[in-house]
């Protein structure tokens, strides 16, 4: 009796250790409420980044909030809360240093469709790379540990199925994280190095650093453990022929909501009321759609900024579109193109654009800008390019456009 007695005891205490080590996440304390922060380096940004969730660092310097757009707190260097925030994110880092392995994994995560409620290693010194597509499947947590830096490539993304969330992913990096432009990335991220979110990459989670900078070109990230009081489905700007813009947006839920207010702006920094809109139901729990025109919109490219309001005070700003209106279309002409002929570029400032070519895989092509010409951007290709389609990405005024360019 005595000794089936200790049986079961054996096999339970060893269901409960599994569980405790391989079925729960790491206890972030204060750290739970950031979307990005570094205990130790600088917080910098540029151009029209948008994060929900807090930010800050606890030491360093921090810039480039605005033109960047945060709604939550931010945290600099000297307040109790980076201070504390500092504390919990070193012990975060330090509480995965004692999971066990369950799965060794390869250094290039693409193609790999990895189950939850196991911990995941990358054992070698050779960085961590994610050229494509990493799938995660299943209801329970993701701990994956990589003893390198990590690295995305251009427009790789994480994708995740059959339950699985990114609040229940978590990666913890000996090293740097790079995500790259245009790529999608769900997690927290506990590194030891600097996080470098490239032009447009996204965050569906956090990014948290032991020791290493912070560093944001025109990004979105979201931290999805903070709830919005508002729901927002959709926002949209549509040019007008007669040179007005119809906005529109979508709620599917409303809580305690006072109310919206409409803004515009040229440049993405300085903002001006378009319109308010405050005679509404506090709650909602359906499809609500809102709509207005602007009959004093700005020629060219312009923005449109929404922001929530509850009744308590409580201010969300939604993270700012924007709308083109001129006489000629926007975009690539001729198109297509031959492989070695010149195409010219229709934008608002051809002089400081940010233009690359991209191959449908990621690859950036050489392109060169001849001049400009009626107020339009002359380019060539430097070499001859293969028939077939490409992706030409304009970075301008703080925001990225894709254009679909096909060669024959």
């Amino acid at each position: 009796m005595k000794k089936n007695l200790f049986l079961i005891l054996s096999v339970s205490t060893l269901v409960c250790l599994k569980s405790l080590v391989f079925g729960q996440a790491p206890n972030l304390g204060t750290a739970f409420d950031f979307a990005l922060f570094t205990a130790n380096g600088a917080f910098t940004n540029t151009g029209a980044s948008m994060v929900i969730g807090d930010i800050g660092t606890n030491v360093g310097a921090f810039s480039g909030f605005p033109p960047g757009t945060v709604v939550g707190n931010i945290r600099l260097p000297g307040s109790p809360e980076a201070a504390q925030a500092a504390i919990d994110v070193v012990s975060a880092y330090n509480s995965l240093n004692s999971r066990p392995c369950g799965t060794i994994i390869a250094p290039e995560l693409a193609g790999q469709t990895l189950m939850s409620g196991i911990v995941y290693c990358q054992n070698t010194a050779a960085p961590t790379t994610l050229n494509g597509t990493l799938t995660l499947s299943g209801t329970g947590i993701f701990i994956i540990k990589l003893s390198s830096a990590l690295t995305t490539a251009t427009s790789s993304s994480i994708v995740l199925i059959n339950g699985a969330t990114a609040n229940n992913v978590f990666f913890q990096v000996d090293g740097a994280v790079t995500l790259g432009t245009g790529s999608v990335f769900k997690g927290t991220i506990l590194a030891q190095g600097a996080i470098v979110l490239n032009t447009g990459a996204s965050l569906e989670g956090r990014g948290l650093s032991v020791a290493g900078a912070i560093t944001l070109n025109n990004n979105s990230v979201t931290n999805v453990a903070r709830p919005l009081p508002v729901t927002l489905v959709s926002f949209t700007a549509k040019p007008l022929s007669n040179q007005t813009v119809d906005l529109a947006w979508t709620t599917s839920l409303e809580t305690n909501n006072k109310g919206f207010l409409v803004e515009r702006s040229k440049e993405l920094r300085n903002f001006e009321k378009v319109e308010e809109i405050s005679e509404i139901a506090a709650n909602s729990n359906s499809l609500k759609t809102y709509r207005l025109v602007d009959r004093k919109a700005y020629s060219g490219t312009s923005y449109y900024r929404l922001t929530q309001t509850d009744l308590s005070g409580k201010v969300t700003v939604y993270p700012a579109i924007s709308v083109v209106l001129r006489e000629d279309a926007y975009g690539v002409f001729p198109n297509p193109v031959v492989s070695e002929g010149r195409f010219t570029l229709r934008l608002d400032e051809p002089e400081t654009a940010l233009v690359n070519l991209y191959s449908m895989e990621g690859r950036l092509l050489p392109l060169q800008k001849i001049g400009v010409q009626s107020g339009n951007l002359m380019l060539k290709a430097t070499s001859k390019i293969a028939t077939g389609v490409y992706i030409l990405s304009v970075v301008e005024r703080g925001q990225t456009r894709n254009h679909r360019v096909v060669v024959e």
